[in-house]
């Protein structure tokens, strides 16, 4: 059995379709896509975040095709992690916006120019 023959395998296994597999393992739709038609093999970053994103998955059957799809004692309900975003951060609490008149104005006092030459020059307002 191929590479791509095991990811479709497992994509069946998981009841989901290729564009929620690309979602879910973070690629664009078209690697997926294409690895199915046969254009692209499977590169060794789709392999990690298929496994990254499904740790119950045996790696020696995904890579090698040996041994069974999931780890002992693992199912596909067994193994998946919550998907969290990778730029998510907590949410930090709002501050009350200041009334435009409490905050003191600011003014240009000077510009300095420096050259790539080490020199520089100051623009001051008088």
């Amino acid at each position: 059995m191929s590479d791509r023959e095991r990811i479709e395998k497992l994509i069946e296994a998981l009841g989901i379709s290729a564009r929620q597999f690309a979602d879910e393992i973070r690629v664009q739709p078209s690697t997926i896509s294409n690895m199915m038609v046969g254009r692209n093999n499977p590169s060794l970053d789709v392999m990690k975040r298929i496994l990254l994103r499904y740790p119950g998955l045996n790696s020696e059957w995904l890579i090698a095709g040996r041994g069974d799809m999931w780890r002992e004692g693992q199912m596909p309900a067994d193994v998946l992690l919550p998907m969290v975003e990778e730029e998510e951060k907590p949410e930090e609490p709002k501050e009350e916006p200041q009334p435009a008149a409490a905050a003191p104005q600011k003014q240009i006092r000077c510009i300095m120019v420096y050259y790539t030459d080490g020199t520089y020059e100051e623009y001051s307002r008088n």
